[in-house]
This record gives structure tokens, C-alpha cells and sequence, in this order.
């Protein structure tokens, strides 16, 4: 899986803009899978697509292990 951390540095490094979901956000899981299918429509690499999914599953192992910490953004 690609380190999510050195992505958004890049981008700030090179003033690109990046948006970020925080998996406190009870909406991340949805939003993150919308987009995992625009991906596949756009015709994404599989190896890309299969990373997408990784950070999917990571993001619902969080939200289901630490519910406290998820909420509707304010």
C-alpha cells in the first residue's frame, strides 16, 4: 500500500492541492468507495485500484475497532 503520509507531503511540497479524509469521519468509508468505482469507470490500473481497496479496508478496520473516535464532521 502506498504511504499515504509521503502523498499529501508531496503534494504540499509542490503547493498541489490534496484533499484528505480522516478515518474519525463517519462518511470516509462511503466517499472512499464512490470514488474507488469513478476510478474503475476512468479506467484506473488494477494495481491502483487494488491499493484503493487496501485503504478502504484499513479505514473500516479502524472505524469498527475504535467507534469512539468516529463522527459526523463539524
Amino acid at each position: 500500500m502506498k504511504d499515504q503520509k509521503a502523498i499529501l507531503h508531496k503534494c504540499l511540497k509542490n503547493d498541489w492541492p490534496a484533499f484528505v479524509i480522516s478515518g474519525t469521519d463517519v462518511c470516509a468509508v462511503d466517499a472512499m468507495k464512490a470514488y474507488l468505482e469513478i476510478a474503475r469507470q476512468k479506467g484506473c490500473s488494477k494495481a491502483f485500484l487494488d491499493d484503493m481497496q487496501l485503504v478502504i479496508d484499513e479505514m473500516q478496520q479502524f472505524q469498527t475497532e475504535e467507534p469512539e473516535h468516529v463522527k459526523v464532521p463539524d
